[in-house]
């Protein structure tokens, strides 16, 4: 399997894992608590790369990513920067399934 590693991803700074529970609430609606969605139009985040969230993360930020849900994200990614990013990226990814 290929690693395929993206700009975003490799400046992604260590992420605080307790740091991340605390910044992920409005996450939560959607996303749930640790991870896991309550609806199965959105995605889990629970288990997933730290890496591949940030990336997903920086990408919404940046206008990467189309459509309303793209908007939607963009909105949501507007307050965070680069560490709480991390941070949140982190905590999801060590929640165990």
């Amino acid at each position: 399997m290929a690693v395929v590693s993206s700009p975003a991803a490799a400046n992604m700074p260590e992420g605080n894992s307790e740091l991340g529970m605390q910044k992920a609430y409005t996450c939560q609606f959607c996303h749930g608590a640790t991870g896991i969605s309550p609806r199965d139009d959105y995605p889990n985040m629970n288990g997933q790369n730290a890496e591949y969230l940030f990336d997903a993360m920086m990408a919404y930020k940046e206008g990467n990513r189309d459509g309303a849900m793209g908007r939607l994200m963009k909105q949501q990614m507007s307050v965070l920067n680069t560490q709480d990013m991390a941070d949140i990226a982190t905590y999801y990814a060590e929640q165990s399934r």
